[in-house]
């Protein structure tokens, strides 16, 4: 792992360590201090709305936007009741031993509560860019802890128990682009190191990810 400990607490405050750390690279997971969540979900659906709540993440989603990702083409009226229901099973989905509250409302639009929750995607994006942006600085030092840390939060696909949602889809294929170039701004950390085995483990894993 090559994880700086600096870098892991970008963005967290005092309170991180106390979240619940959401696993997508891989498939679904909940965690609370390195102890596995169960989540018995109330319906499919209220799994998939909670899946486009992390696509989001910290972005608010109008009522109405949901409706159309969930229910495309529905009456309005039957989407409207069809979206109180579902959203009504996804809190009731996290009523378990440690009950939370997973959603924020305001007025019509809904987001989850990141107070709660962290997410690796998330992190991932953070530190990808990041990294990238260092690199064109010519801070190479600490592109390589950024970069190295997006790597090792990328542990597989995102979400690839959903291999046919559009909207699912669309947010493995970006994290898929933005791997690869995660993996092309190492390598030229590790050429410009001189560090001529990590260029070649560099090659490889973006062959494997080319074929794949």
């Amino acid at each position: 792992m090559h994880t700086d400990p600096e870098v892991d607490m970008i963005g967290q405050d005092a309170g991180g360590s106390e979240r619940i750390s959401i696993i997508t690279f891989g498939g679904l997971s909940l965690y609370h201090l390195n102890s596995p969540i169960t989540i018995m979900w109330e319906s499919q659906k209220a799994r998939i709305l909670f899946c486009y709540l992390l696509i989001s993440y910290d972005q608010w989603l109008h009522r109405d936007k949901l409706i159309d990702m969930l229910w495309p083409g529905c009456d309005p009226v039957a989407g409207a009741k069809n979206f109180k229901t579902t959203l009504s099973r996804l809190r009731k989905s996290f009523s378990g031993p440690r009950s939370i509250n997973p959603i924020m409302t305001l007025g019509e639009a809904i987001r989850l509560d990141f107070g709660i929750f962290s997410l690796d995607s998330s992190q991932f994006k953070n530190y990808a860019q990041t990294g990238i942006k260092m690199l064109a600085r010519g801070d190479i030092a600490a592109a390589r802890r950024y970069l190295e840390a997006a790597q090792d939060l990328f542990a597989g696909a995102f979400l690839p128990e959903e291999p046919f949602d559009n909207y699912i889809c669309a947010e493995r294929n970006e994290l898929e682009r933005l791997q690869h170039s995660v993996l092309s701004s190492l390598q030229r950390v590790y050429q410009l190191e001189g560090n001529d085995d990590a260029v070649k483990a560099i090659s490889f894993l973006k062959a494997v990810q080319t074929n794949s």
